[in-house]
């Protein structure tokens, strides 16, 4: 297959915001909920949208427990964010073999910003979805459709590239290949069951797999 566009996930598969996000949940959650959740309960839910995780733990208080969530993320953002190994090299070589890249998010656009301008990776991609740009979110196709149609991209030349069952479940959705990261919090196992239909253990393998027919 001669892949020609990828859509990539930004938390946990590009950029190491592993650290950030749940240190950000444990600060919320201990000062909302004191005693009441630990990290072991966040994991499940990550990679959904903020507002929906925080309905989980505390309905009704979304928006409250989000504000503070959001406030100490941005906060300790720069001190705690580092794009994965082979991250920024693997990109450019994509680039400039022509391959169209999208990052599909469902961080809202001020702090994937914030990440993809402080890994520098920016310059990569030709299309940004994040949460602010389409009402439903992954798993649900929406926004994997949108940064295609600014692709232009052929969903058979297509990947979508992520840490989390939802990024799996919307590239299935869409009707394009997907490719878990071994490096997820999830495990390479938690993954596997989704179906997924490839699993890479770094970014040189994602690499080989765009790039062996070209």
């Amino acid at each position: 297959m001669n892949y020609r566009y990828v859509l990539f996930d930004l938390d946990g598969t590009l950029l190491d915001t592993n650290e950030l996000i749940l240190r950000s949940f444990e600060h919320t959650l201990e000062h909302h909920l004191p005693g009441k959740y630990t990290r072991a309960d966040v994991l499940p839910h990550l990679g959904e949208p903020l507002f929906a995780q925080m309905e989980r733990f505390a309905p009704g208080r979304s928006e409250e427990l989000a504000a503070t969530y959001r406030k100490y993320n941005v906060e300790q953002h720069d001190l705690l964010v580092k794009e994965f190994p082979q991250v920024r090299d693997v990109l450019v070589n994509l680039h400039r073999n022509g391959i169209k890249m999208a990052i599909v998010t469902s961080k809202r656009r001020l702090t994937a910003q914030m990440g993809w301008e402080l890994a520098k990776i920016g310059p990569y991609f030709d299309s940004f979805v994040t949460a602010d740009d389409t009402e439903k979110h992954k798993p649900h196709p929406d926004p994997l459709l949108l940064a295609m149609e600014q692709l232009g991209a052929d969903p058979e030349q297509t990947l979508m590239v992520g840490d989390s069952p939802y990024d799996i479940l919307g590239g299935q959705a869409a009707n394009v290949k997907t490719v878990a990261v071994a490096w997820s919090l999830r495990g390479e196992a938690g993954l596997r069951t989704y179906n997924p239909d490839y699993i890479v253990q770094d970014m040189n393998e994602l690499q080989a797999i765009l790039l062996k027919t070209r």
